[in-house]
């Protein structure tokens, strides 16, 4: 069997995402450790990960596995595409073929990857169901004249540019192509692998509130506001919570007390018969306040990982 390398590619911003998407909770750890795992379980190697957004962060990330790591210093004036050929030139002369992967596609099975080994040919892809996915599994030669193309067209487009044929391997799997770009995705993903019967990932809960004398904001504030926001009425929003209007104007009042400015402006009778909007200010707070979960679960997830991530 031909020795078989790998070209992990995770130099992406994950806009989209909102959070860095190589070192979300997956399996028994993160998205890039499972993946690098079991490739290196299946004797795949050498692995090459080639990193932009963050790539200082994951390559501490993945210290002790023993990857290679190329930078792409431009990656976010840059394609995919530039970023595979990095990795295509830092593993060529050290296999005789290599896997493409980008690093968002954790789900893939073991045994689809089995598949792929077991066939010998220039250039070989996945489909399921009639859907094309990756890896895609190429010679290192071949790999080399793929990385000359100039076009628009990304992997695929120099694949067709080439000429050479495809083989294609079937399989059961849907993991080829279940990518995440959003966090509906990633949750998405997360259900799906639970389903057919991969657990869920383990990672801390957390969540934030607001103190001054006493917790005066957090997750059921924030619903509240955003609720509002979306029906115009606290009495609406009120409904929406299940809770009671006393209620709903008590936790605001509490909230504009501690922060000194009007966060809900409230009107009443007139044709419309009345209503609330959020102030500018109070749109701004949400806003913050959003971030500021997602940057402390961010943290927390990685410290997770420092301390709990490798096992026991």
């Amino acid at each position: 069997m031909k020795a078989t390398g790998a070209v992990l590619v995770a130099a992406g911003l994950s806009s989209r995402m909102g959070a860095f998407k190589p070192m979300l909770p997956f399996g028994s750890s993160t998205i890039s450790r499972h993946i690098v795992t079991m490739l290196m379980e299946m004797g795949i190697g050498p692995i090459v990960v080639v990193t932009g957004y963050r790539g200082d962060e994951l390559q501490q990330h993945l210290s002790f596995t023993g990857v290679r790591f190329v930078k792409n210093e431009r990656f976010q004036e840059t394609q995919m595409f530039d970023s595979v050929r990095m990795g295509v030139e830092a593993i060529r002369k050290d296999c005789e073929r290599m896997m493409i992967l980008p690093m968002d596609l954790p789900a893939i099975m073991p045994d689809t990857i089995r598949q792929q080994l077991m066939i010998d040919a220039p250039i070989i892809r996945t489909i399921c169901r009639g859907a094309s996915g990756h890896p895609v599994m190429v010679w290192s030669d071949v790999a080399q004249k793929l990385c000359t193309y100039e076009g628009e067209g990304g992997l695929r487009g120099a694949i067709e540019h080439s000429g050479i044929a495809v083989t294609s391997v079937e399989v059961d799997d849907e993991g080829i192509y279940r990518d995440l770009d959003t966090r509906q995705q990633y949750q998405e993903l997360l259900d799906w692998n639970y389903q057919r019967g991969q657990g869920y990932p383990i990672r801390p809960q957390i969540q934030v509130r607001l103190t001054a004398s006493e917790p005066f904001y957090g997750p059921g504030v924030q619903r509240l506001l955003s609720l509002i926001g979306q029906t115009g009425s606290l009495q609406e929003a009120c409904l929406n919570m299940d809770i009671s209007y006393s209620k709903g104007r008590k936790m605001i009042k509490q909230l504009e007390q501690q922060v000194n400015f009007p966060v809900v402006q409230r009107w009443t009778g007139g044709s419309g018969g009345g209503g609330s909007v959020l102030t500018e200010k109070g749109r701004n707070m949400m806003d913050a306040y959003e971030k500021l979960v997602a940057a402390v679960q961010d943290f927390t997830d990685q410290a997770y990982q420092t301390y709990m991530g490798k096992g026991f």
